[in-house]
């Protein structure tokens, strides 16, 4: 008979969803700069190109941030349980 041990149970964020997400509301908010932005004499499409990759770029560190929030967060919510390893039968 093996002996129990003691594991950490727990719910944690994929970090990779909420970069994702957090770059998608980043690209969103560009596009809706870029409509509400008085025209310039410089090309529209370089404004555009401009604010979706820094407002993309950061909604990317915004999410992985608030990801890594989250996870120390509910790192204080783990429960403590007794399991005993199971093993595989070779077949």
């Amino acid at each position: 008979m093996e002996k129990p041990e003691d594991v950490e149970i727990r719910r944690a964020p994929k970090v990779l969803p909420w970069g994702l997400t957090g770059a998608g509301v980043g690209m969103v908010i560009a596009l809706v700069l870029s409509v509400v932005a008085p025209e310039s004499e410089g090309s529209s499409y370089n404004v555009l190109g401009l604010l979706l990759v820094s407002l993309g770029s950061l909604g990317l560190g915004a999410g992985i941030a608030l990801a890594i929030a989250i996870d120390l967060v509910t790192a204080s919510r783990a429960k403590r349980a007794s399991a005993i390893r199971a093993e595989r039968d070779p077949e």
